[in-house]
């Protein structure tokens, strides 16, 4: 009677310790969970906390200095924002949307058509001219700009919306045409061959195979340089040099003097130069999503 009693003991005694495990381990991953979301936390507290400073200098009502004997401003009022609304701030968003919308596409195509030609194409220099455009992309744009300059000058393109169009819808998309190369080389081509065996040419593979599976690498490429291209400086204050020409972050220079220098101003600028670009993400955002479930392939 002594053997059943002590195997009863002893199954007791490891069901308690197997449930003390669990509960050890349970408790082990809750304070795992919990110091994830703390850290998380303090991570969007320490990206969040610029936006919020600058969104609450810019309703400062008085002087233009960003600094104060109170982290928020004693008196607010929304005067920033209606000096840029009746000033020239309306043509420096306008401008910088046109710059940054036009590039923008016209890098798109470029780099659909060129990547496409890299990947599925075959012609003498193919393998080498996809390494110079990625070296050539890795070359700062610095060293380019005396060169951008004497062509558009030789163009009589310098100083006009056309030429900086040009520059960078076309100058800065050798990394574009890149991962637009191995993105369409991740395409099985299996589906080019089954349309070719159905009389396609390389026209009609490319616009019902090819594009409707790359419009999420479309999309990313148009967002980036939108992006790129609204938020530009150096090579823009070098090409242009008519007011009316400027984009927004050539136009907002015009705040600073040798004696002064309007900060609350320049945060009422940041404030409403940066909903174009949330805008224009949001809605890209939809057609990214839209072009992960497009172009499947049907049994």
């Amino acid at each position: 009677m002594a053997a059943p009693t002590v195997t009863k003991a002893r199954s007791a005694t490891a069901g308690v310790k197997t449930t003390s495990w669990r509960q050890s381990r349970r408790f082990r991953e809750g304070i795992e969970v919990w110091l994830i979301r703390l850290f998380i936390w303090a991570v969007i507290i320490v990206v969040l906390f610029p936006v919020f400073y600058v969104v609450i200098y810019s309703i400062k009502a008085n002087g233009n200095s960003l600094y104060s004997r109170t982290f928020f401003p004693q008196e607010v009022s929304l005067r920033n924002y209606r000096t840029l609304l009746s000033g020239n701030f309306p043509r420096w968003i306008m401008n910088s949307l046109i710059y940054g919308l036009a590039s923008g596409a016209l890098t798109v195509i470029f780099a659909t058509f060129a990547g496409y030609a890299f990947s599925r194409m075959r012609f003498p220099g193919r393998r080498y001219g996809i390494l110079i455009l990625l070296v050539i992309q890795m070359l700062p744009i610095t060293m380019s700009v005396v060169a951008y300059y004497r062509m558009l000058q030789v163009t009589h393109l310098l100083d006009t919306r056309i030429g900086l169009i040009l520059i960078f819808g076309l100058g800065g998309s050798a990394l574009a045409v890149w991962l637009m190369k191995n993105f369409i080389d991740s395409i099985p081509r299996d589906l080019d061959e089954a349309a070719y065996l159905d009389g396609a040419n390389h026209w009609t593979a490319f616009w019902q195979i090819i594009f409707p599976l790359a419009q999420p690498m479309l999309v990313a490429q148009f967002i980036f340089g939108f992006i790129g291209v609204y938020n530009e400086y150096i090579v823009t204050t070098i090409i242009l040099s008519s007011p009316k020409l400027y984009p927004l972050g050539v136009g907002v220079r015009t705040f600073s003097t040798a004696f002064n220098t309007a900060w609350t101003q320049f945060c009422a600028a940041a404030v409403l130069g940066s909903i174009p670009i949330l805008i224009i993400f949001f809605l890209a955002q939809r057609f990214l999503v839209e072009g992960l479930t497009k172009g499947a392939v049907k049994g």
